[in-house]
């Protein structure tokens, strides 16, 4: 019979609010792990990537559902897993030797603590480092002690969230090929890896099945069984079509192709975007020819897929920029608004956002007020009703923020009320 070497059934992570209401993170989560699989988690920002791998590990109990290990029911902290972090999680006061002894389960004794130390220090290449400190050794070198501390456990499973966002790109590719050496001849017993990852290229050169989640809230939209044989060749033909394959599935659940008129009818949430990010966002199209692939823009604008699709998001909903397919392209009203001087670029920005449907809700809530300011707990308590599922204290900051630059709504911070800026009654 065949049994998966782990099962989610039903899993749902709620996160309760400073306000009293919850977030939901992940929503009915059903998947199944096979042994001997390499499995990328890909989605975008907010997601639920790291707190489902972490539900995965037992280092977080779900609100609900159930985790099964080879067919038993995970209660507790797995020890046949371990976990590499993104930002390595050393003991800066500790030496390399040290920080990976921390990973050794309880009870070995000291020659074989020693031993297991030498072999793994020997295994991630880390020789002559055993007494230095941290702060001494570059980041890559830093996660080779993170992986290094992983492994001295001698796993069945191998966790990794985030492992190489934090490294340059010729580290990361040198570390990626490391693990998949060391997996594909079972170092200490090694059958599983599991890598959180929002890189859609690390998704299809490292996995054999790709889970890609949606968000708000965090569900599996898909699952793909990448066939692709090993070693693989990132500039094939067959590799890019995968990767598009890939591309289109995220993108079709975070950019749906709407009708504006839609889009504009519907009150909805606004991605977490600052103006600061929107300018940017548009000046690089601009220096770009006003168009630029998703990925693109990411690596120009500096932030990883998910904030860059909540960006262009933002802009989008502003008419500042189309989004079709793959690519974020300038309007002429995107232009206009970038030329502008400072105080037409306000004026428009205000006209903007006046169109989307709630910023005029929370607009019209101000001006309808007896006294001609609503507090922040009562617009939190109304995002929190409407959007169940967005955190409103983020969302409000949104709000905020776009209607602090468009001198359209003012916010007293001492007394934590919403009121209009003079001459917008």
């Amino acid at each position: 019979m065949y049994t998966p070497i782990i099962e989610l059934k039903d899993v749902t992570m709620k996160f309760k609010m400073s306000a009293g209401n919850y977030l939901v993170g992940l929503d009915s989560i059903n998947l199944k792990i096979d042994e001997s699989k390499i499995v990328a988690i890909l989605g975008p920002s907010g997601a639920g990537k790291s707190t489902l791998l972490r539900i995965i590990t037992g280092l977080l109990k779900p609100t609900s559902g159930e985790i099964y290990y080879k067919d038993v029911l995970q209660t507790s902290v797995n020890d046949k897993m371990a976990m590499v972090f993104q930002n390595f999680a050393l003991f800066p006061w500790k030496t390399v030797s040290e920080n990976i002894a921390l990973g050794i389960k309880q009870g070995s004794a000291p020659d074989e603590k020693d031993k297991l130390i030498t072999a793994v220090i020997d295994m991630i290449g880390l020789e002559g480092f055993e007494d230095v400190y941290p702060k001494e050794i570059s980041g890559g070198m830093k996660q080779r002690v993170g992986l290094a501390r992983a492994l001295v456990s001698k796993p069945e499973i191998l966790c990794m969230d985030e492992p190489f966002s934090a490294l340059d790109a010729l580290t990361a590719e040198n570390l990626r090929e490391e693990i998949l050496d060391l997996w594909s001849k079972k170092v200490s017993g090694l059958s599983n890896i599991i890598i959180v990852t929002h890189n859609i290229n690390e998704a299809v050169y490292m996995s054999d099945e790709i889970i890609i989640l949606a968000s708000n809230p965090g569900s599996v939209k898909a699952t793909y069984h990448n066939t692709l044989p090993f070693p693989r060749d990132q500039k094939s033909s067959i590799f890019l079509k995968t990767v598009d394959i890939i591309y289109n599935i995220l993108t079709a659940n975070i950019m749906p192709d709407i009708p504006k008129t839609e889009t504009k009818e519907k009150l909805a949430p606004i991605p977490h975007a600052s103006v600061s990010e929107i300018i940017g966002l548009l000046e690089v199209l601009d220096d770009n020819k006003g168009r630029l692939d998703l990925f693109d823009l990411a690596d120009e604008i500096k932030r990883d897929f998910g904030t860059t699709i909540s960006i262009a998001l933002v802009a989008e909903m502003l008419g500042f920029v189309e989004t079709p397919s793959h690519d974020v392209i300038f309007t002429q009203l995107g232009k206009k608004f970038l030329d502008a001087d400072v105080n037409e670029r306000k004026i428009l920005f205000k006209e903007q956002i006046m169109k989307i449907p709630l910023i005029k809700v929370i607009f019209d809530m101000i001006v309808k007020s007896e006294n001609g300011s609503i507090t922040r707990e009562e617009c939190e308590q109304f995002l929190a009703e409407k959007f169940p599922n967005e955190n409103s204290e983020e969302l409000l900051e949104t709000v905020v923020n776009l209607a602090l630059y468009a001198e359209l709504i003012d916010y007293d911070s001492r007394d934590e009320e919403l009121s209009l800026i003079s001459g917008n009654i």
